[in-house]
């Protein structure tokens, strides 16, 4: 009941009053942490050997290749688990990795690193209170108390100075549209230090939530931003991560928010449905070594072929697929492929998709 009444204010209170709140609650989760001699170190090593992002360009099929990959003994899956398996009771904060990507997340922070933007006290103190309201809005911090630390630590090394006081600190700037009286001043670094700052937080999340890992790929759900095809970028913070881009048809991604209402998924008007495609594609590039592109459609009709293909780019043996076609079965996802063709009352729309957009739609 409790948690039924918290998703309705969360819903019908202003998004900036509840990260506002979220912020709040951070601060006071840190101090008393704090006050009870909290103290952590981070790991430097992790215990996976690799890692992937699965990314996709809004229901376009990622949660496939997601689904295929749990079914290798050599991979662990960070993603919401499908409610069809018999796998292990799913750990909460498992789905789309926001802690990266997000305002806030751990790129945001890079960016405000730049010399320009650290000695900018307003962009500096705006960085840190996104990252606390990020942090306790998540899943992961709510449902895994032991975790907490674990931010508590990289919030304080990242944290030059906190001016602190009771009464709202006069600035119309700093505290327009915040209730946190406190005001937060970066820490200057390196990147060199700060990415080495991030890959230990990241080893010691993965460390803790997968203790008995021992080697392996660690899969995990859009740690990239969704429209980008680059890696280099992310290399300092996981070394080595590759990514798997799964694109669709889009007539068939504009069936599904339809018949949903993905309301994340601009679709009131075709124009409309058209410009965000075309927004989310503006960046997709050829493959290379640490970048594939998997279409949906063909991972379902060519099978063999585009596992095949997966397992080489990720260097995966095929002897470690010991749960075939028991979480990610093409035989049942058939009926995902070119559903466009059973909306009558779509054609029209559709037919307009192709010819205003030849180039994404290949079916």
């Amino acid at each position: 009941m409790k948690n039924k009444i918290l998703n309705i204010l969360r819903y019908i209170l202003p998004h900036g009053y509840m990260l506002s709140r979220n912020r709040n609650n951070f601060l006071r989760d840190y101090d008393d942490w704090k006050a009870n001699g909290g103290h952590v170190t981070f790991d430097t090593a992790c215990c996976f050997d690799s890692f992937v992002s699965i990314d996709g360009f809004g229901s376009s099929g990622s949660s496939a290749v997601m689904d295929l990959l749990r079914e290798y003994d050599c991979c662990t899956v960070w993603a919401t688990k499908p409610s069809f398996t018999d796998s292990k009771e799913e750990i909460h904060g498992m789905g789309e990795m926001n802690l990266m990507r997000s305002i806030g997340g751990l790129l945001y922070l890079d960016k405000m690193l730049d010399d320009d933007a650290v000695v900018n006290i307003y962009w500096a103190d705006a960085a840190i209170k996104a990252f606390m309201g990020l942090v306790y809005y998540s899943d992961l911090y709510r449902c895994h108390t032991d975790l907490r630390p674990l931010f508590f630590h990289f919030f304080e090394e990242i944290v030059n100075q906190r001016l602190t006081s009771n009464e709202n600190i006069h600035s119309p700037y700093i505290n327009p549209y915040t209730t946190i009286t406190d005001v937060f001043y970066l820490k200057r670094m390196s990147k060199v230090e700060y990415h080495e700052l991030c890959r230990n937080f990241l080893y010691t999340l993965f460390n803790r939530l997968f203790p008995e890992a021992k080697g392996g790929c660690l899969v995990l759900d859009h740690i990239f931003d969704d429209c980008g095809t680059d890696t280099q970028h992310f290399q300092p913070f996981l070394p080595g991560v590759k990514r798997i881009k799964v694109r669709r048809d889009i007539r068939g991604v504009y069936v599904d928010a339809l018949k949903h209402d993905y309301r994340w998924l601009a679709h009131d008007t075709i124009d409309d449905f058209i410009t965000w495609e075309r927004n989310m594609y503006a960046g997709h590039k050829d493959d290379n070594d640490n970048y594939l592109t998997v279409k949906f459609e063909q991972l379902v009709m060519n099978y063999d072929e585009e596992v095949s293909q997966i397992e080489k780019f990720l260097g995966i043996d095929k002897e470690q697929h010991t749960k075939q076609n028991q979480l990610f079965n093409p035989e049942i996802s058939k009926r995902n492929i070119k559903i466009w063709e059973n909306e009558d009352t779509l054609a029209s729309d559709c037919q307009k998709i192709k010819e205003m957009a030849p180039e994404l739609c290949y079916m």
